[in-house]
């Protein structure tokens, strides 16, 4: 079941170019596909390794 939903996913959600807060590169899409009677919404993120500029605005702060 679970496999049928990661080709289906692959098969209808394109990917968009994107520059994420921390400086990087990648791609993004999202959809949703129906396995039956059952409705998911998915999620991809794929970030280029060793893109970042280190300066994004992702770093966290610990509150003491």
């Amino acid at each position: 079941m679970g496999n049928n939903i990661l080709q289906k996913a692959a098969m209808t959600i394109s990917m968009q170019p994107t520059t994420f807060k921390t400086g990087s590169d990648g791609f993004r899409g999202q959809g949703k596909v129906m396995e039956g009677e059952a409705k998911y919404q998915v999620q991809v993120i794929a970030v280029r390794i060793g893109s970042g500029n280190g300066n994004g605005k992702a770093k966290k702060t610990r509150k003491s």
